[in-house]
């Protein structure tokens, strides 16, 4: 008897191919979108998790003039583990590119993670360089390359290629969204390559001395590594739970500690776990939906297949199979193809899906070893998807074994209401044609199928039309941020050991266009501080503000300041409001009043204006000069760190989009490929479904061409339904995304262009249309005898 049924199994699946491998399809897509997106997502976060600890990330940035005492005596405090100092420039390459150059004196705490060559060593004479800056300029471990700031020339062998954990994702300053890794990068180097006469000139022109004679008579035993400028101690702390106290006594006890940054609020670390956060949300909803609506349609496709075999459920009990023995057979169909389907959506999703989405963010990060992780979460949904089949196909198999066998050895008869065939003989109803009201009674008589139809339909409009919204939205930010907020064509970054004469010069060259940026840190009601930072513009219209609506505004008035929307928001600021607030560095604090809003699509902060800032009695001390002049062919210029081109930011933000738009183009796909399956699935159930209708068709003498259009007008009544529906979900779904996964320093909406929705409804309608049709084909195929026999 078993070996009877099994036989019966996978005869009805052979007969059957195209439904249960449409099935197979959906549970495996569904589990693959979900599996691969969850894994790609714990696998950056096991990633720097692994990396972060292995090679010992520092909890504290110390910022400041910092002498070797100062380390001595955070070395001392309670709680501290360990401390280091560093020497962090912004210098330049013999071609002109930019290095973040660290000098340092050990590697203990945020140590190297070495790609090529050797580790570091404080008595070897050499530079250990980014991996990523190395791999686009083409340069290998033995290569020399020239090191410049001021007058430092340093003439260094690469010893090693490596990533740091707290560089990331380096930018040069917060005008640019994307790493330019090709221009930007970053070197560590020992202290021991610093010269001698370097720092005996600094030290000199701190004491205004000229003559290096009488300086050496007043400093005969004159140490140069006492006077390393250093700017920087990493700590790292002992138990994290006592952080916030190990900060409190950097605070009372070390005099040139200006600043005290926690490593979690700098930008490496918050755009990393930004990208995580976001990608968290990413699962509920895009692999959400993807299950949501697979398992939709395959509950449906189960459900007709089990009552459509309810005569050969009657023939099993009349040959006395038990109840029990009907139902594990028929529970079968689903529970081994839905379980062989999962297996397969969980490899797919692994190997697929989540190598390819974390392989794409590794080369935006700076992380070794970024591979996927595949957690409980993957296999438990796996396992509900198959006990769900399995339950809805023991629900439908117990319902037609409540019936005696009689009852089921003959089709069901369906129920058709009167109010439902009455409704195409009243008001505009009456004037339809024939196919037309064929198909409204169809549609009333089937409310369940079409509900699933449109449901599946509108998911995969909706997918579509996100997908490709949040590209729309990404290059309507750039426009906004690069052409509309930023008004200028360079922007020279002032070096901060400039002199007002140096400054002068600059001005009478580039114009006295600036900003300044204020690190600070917000006190709210509570006392709890948050860093921030202040923009101080006396920029005139090379920076402009604009509105919720991104209108153009007027820049802030000079008697108090503008707050971002976002942060406005995010701390329940109101006009008029007063925040308190004080800069690294400095013990005073200042209260101001909140007189505006402006959106900033890239950095939540405060602004205010430069008499505003001198009111409070504050040196404006610009670090940054805007102008429209055309500097294509200037490489380098005095008392500025670095030059930075309009249209190179556009272009680093161009190649974030690109990444981007890779693992949309990959979303679009998945959602093209199930809503084709799923329309075809519901076109076959359909059309098995009203086989019988169809032939009574023929019989009544309709022609092929007559049927198979009210077979395609149907299913086009669902699709352009869905269209409808589907592409306002889509906008509001990329613009909850935009609102709810996009980490808090950035501020974007949804922005969606007319031809988006055109290009997602054409493609969905055409999908819908040309399954319709293929369907259609197997109308001329109907065998009208079989098809009518089967209700006698």
């Amino acid at each position: 008897m078993v070996v009877m049924l099994k036989r019966k199994m996978f005869r009805d699946i052979r007969k059957n191919l195209s439904q249960f491998i449409t099935i197979f399809l959906m549970i495996m897509i569904g589990v693959m979108a979900y599996s691969g997106i969850e894994a790609y997502m714990d696998g950056m976060q096991a990633t720097s998790d692994k990396f972060y600890s292995e090679n010992n990330l520092q909890d504290y940035n110390v910022m400041g003039a910092l002498t070797q005492d100062d380390l001595k005596d955070i070395k001392k405090i309670d709680n501290v583990k360990d401390a280091e100092l560093k020497l962090s420039i912004t210098a330049t390459t013999d071609n002109d590119k930019t290095l973040l150059l660290n000098f340092i004196d050990s590697n203990n705490i945020s140590k190297f993670y070495v790609y090529k060559g050797e580790n570091f060593d404080f008595n070897k004479s050499g530079v250990w360089l980014d991996n990523f800056y190395a791999i686009e300029n083409d340069i290998k471990v033995g290569d020399t390359i020239l090191v410049k700031y001021e007058t430092l020339e340093l003439h260094e062998k690469v010893l090693g290629l490596i990533n740091v954990p707290d560089h990331l994702y380096d930018v040069r300053d917060a005008s640019e969204l994307y790493p330019d890794r090709k221009e930007f990068g970053f070197a560590y180097i020992s202290t021991n390559e610093i010269p001698e006469s370097y720092i005996k000139s600094l030290v000199m022109k701190e004491f205004n001395i000229t003559d290096e004679k009488v300086f050496d008579s007043i400093n005969p035993n004159f140490e140069y590594s006492k006077y390393i400028p250093y700017n920087n101690v990493m700590v790292d702390v002992d138990n994290v739970e006592k952080k916030e106290e190990v900060k409190d006594k950097i605070e009372e006890n070390i005099e040139n500690a200006k600043a005290i940054i926690n490593i979690e609020n700098t930008s490496s670390y918050v755009t990393y776990q930004g990208e995580i956060d976001e990608g968290k949300t990413y699962v509920g909803v895009f692999s959400g939906i993807f299950l949501f609506i697979a398992m939709l349609s395959v509950i449906t496709t189960m459900t007709r297949v089990v009552k459509n075999q309810r005569t050969q459920i009657g023939t099993l009990k009349a040959l006395g199979f038990s109840n029990t023995k009907v139902l594990f057979h028929y529970i079968g169909y689903g529970f081994w193809i839905s379980i062989a389907a999962s297996i397969v959506g969980l490899l797919l999703g692994y190997f697929f899906i989540g190598n390819t989405f974390i392989d794409l963010e590794m080369a935006m990060f700076e992380i070794p070893n970024g591979h996927p992780v595949m957690n409980s979460n993957s296999y438990i949904v796996a396992v509900i998807v198959v006990l769900i089949v399995a339950l809805i196909t023991y629900i439908t198999g117990r319902t037609i074994l409540k019936e005696n066998p009689a009852e089921t050895l003959r089709n069901k008869i369906p129920s058709i209401k009167g109010n439902v065939l009455d409704i195409t003989k009243k008001g505009i109803f009456k004037k339809l044609n024939f196919s037309s009201k064929w198909n409204v009674r169809d549609i009333l008589r089937n409310k369940m199928r079409t509900f699933m139809g449109l449901a599946g339909v509108v998911g995969c409009c909706m997918l579509i039309v996100c997908a490709l919204g949040m590209l729309d939205s990404m290059n309507y930010f750039v426009d906004l941020q690069f052409e509309t907020i930023y008004n200028f064509d360079y922007k020279l970054n002032i070096n901060s050991t400039i002199t007002d004469k140096e400054l002068e010069d600059l001005y009478s060259k580039y114009g006295k266009n600036t900003s300044e940026t204020l690190g600070i840190e917000i006190k709210d009601k509570d006392g709890k501080k948050e860093a921030n930072n202040i923009f101080v513009t006396d920029a005139s219209n090379y920076v402009r503000f604009v509105d919720r609506k991104n209108n153009i505004i007027s820049k802030p008035a000079d008697n108090g300041v503008y707050v971002t929307y976002k942060l406005a928001e995010n701390k329940g600021y109101k006009l008029g409001d007063k925040i308190t607030w004080h800069i690294y560095g400095e013990d005073k604090y200042y209260t101001s009043k909140i007189i505006g809003f402006n959106k900033d699509p890239q950095n939540q902060n405060v602004t205010m204006t430069k008499n505003y800032l001198e009111s409070l009695n504050i040196d404006y001390k610009p670090d940054a000069i805007y102008t429209n002049m055309d500097l294509s062919n200037t490489k380098e210029i005095k008392n500025v760190e670095t030059i930075q081109d309009i249209e190179n930011l556009k272009e680093g933000m161009s190649n974030m989009l690109s990444m981007m738009k890779t693992m949309l183009v990959l979303i679009i796909g998945i959602a093209v490929l199930l809503g084709g399956i799923i329309i075809y699935n519901l076109g076959i159930l359909s059309y098995t479904e009203k086989q019988y209708q169809f032939a009574t068709l023929k019989v009544l003498g309709f022609k092929d061409k007559a049927i198979k259009n009210i077979f395609v007008k149907q299913n086009n009544w669902i699709a352009i339904i869905s269209i409808f529906i589907g592409c306002p979900l889509g906008f509001y779904l990329t613009d909850w995304l935009f609102k709810t996964a996009i980490e808090e320093h950035y501020d974007f909406g949804a922005y969606i262009n007319t031809i988006t929705f055109i290009i997602s409804a054409i493609g969905t309608f055409l999908v819908s249309y040309l399954v319709s049709k293929f369907l259609a084909r197997k109308i001329k195929n109907i065998d009208m005898v079989s098809s009518l026999k089967g209700n006698e």
